[in-house]
């Protein structure tokens, strides 16, 4: 494929560059920022899909009598309602364990009222009832009631998440155009090194795309170590605060952290890095010995 490569260029500048830590430090931040915004997307559609396909409805009753019995009647108001596939009130212990992240382990004897909370699955398969006129209807028939449909909030987090991503997919940009504006600056700088030896080459009749194969090698074996490097420790990164995730339990949080399981594309961006390196050392490298002529 590579043809005879001209070894001309000194092996301890293989060793000793710096150029591939660079470009893994910048594959780190591209693996990164590049993992942030696919789970933020992936995260956060599964968690609004659920949230969607639920309503929640809050009795909030002083009298305990009154709150049971607007509770049967919003019980029986909901199952009676086209696209509701099933409607029940969940337990002390089921809203103290959702109140708990803000306000600590309590016991379920605490005294703190608690109000009645319904939650409301809906039928996917049919059309979603109209929240406003179920809303409305609940009122009368339980006027203690409140129902939650999510839409307002999760609209405010799904374009935040929007911006988010965004400022990702332009952190990628800026770090890819970062790291072929290195590799340009150290072929140049590599070009000026060895300088006398590419005109020593040319009198010996090389041909400026044989001395630039010899940077393609070069550049190449930079672009695969360093990108190498910067996935391992992505990788590593991205193990770590997917273990810390997983003890928060399920959430917003836990939901917009990648699944390992699907971050088999990190093993293509060495590859990918390796390429660029050897492109933009090609494309340099040739327009500078044009230059030279």
């Amino acid at each position: 494929m590579w043809g005879k490569t001209l070894q001309f260029l000194p092996e301890s500048s293989l060793r000793e560059g710096l150029l591939p830590w660079v470009i893994g430090v910048m594959l780190f931040l591209c693996t990164l920022s590049l993992a942030g915004a696919f789970a933020i997307g992936q995260g956060l559609e599964r968690w609004s899909n659920h949230l969607t396909a639920n309503l929640s409805v809050q009795i909030v009753v002083k009298d305990a009598i009154e709150r049971e019995n607007q509770t049967q009647a919003a019980l029986r108001l909901l199952n009676a309602t086209p696209g509701v596939e099933k409607a029940e009130v969940l337990a002390d212990s089921e809203i103290i364990a959702l109140l708990s992240p803000w306000l600590g382990e309590m016991p379920i004897d605490n005294n703190l009222p608690i109000p009645t909370l319904i939650d409301v699955k809906l039928d996917e398969s049919a059309d979603r009832p109209d929240t406003k006129a179920l809303s409305e209807r609940l009122r009368a028939a339980a006027p203690g009631t409140q129902l939650d449909d999510h839409q307002a909030w999760m609209t405010q987090i799904l374009e935040l998440a929007a911006i988010i991503q965004i400022l990702l997919w332009s952190v990628v940009f800026m770090v890819v155009m970062s790291t072929v504006a290195i590799v340009i600056f150290g072929c140049r700088a590599g070009l000026a090194t060895h300088h006398e030896s590419i005109e020593i080459m040319h009198l010996m009749g090389a041909e400026d795309k044989m001395i630039a194969k010899a940077f393609d090698a070069r550049y190449l074996i930079h672009g695969l170590k360093g990108g190498l490097l910067g996935v391992i420790l992505a990788a590593t990164t991205l193990w770590v605060l997917s273990r810390m995730a997983e003890r928060l339990g399920q959430g917003l949080i836990s939901a917009s952290l990648p699944d390992l399981s699907y971050l088999s594309w990190l093993f293509i961006l060495p590859i990918a890095a390796a390429i660029i390196t050897m492109l933009t050392a090609r494309i340099t490298v040739r327009k500078a010995l044009l230059e030279l002529m």
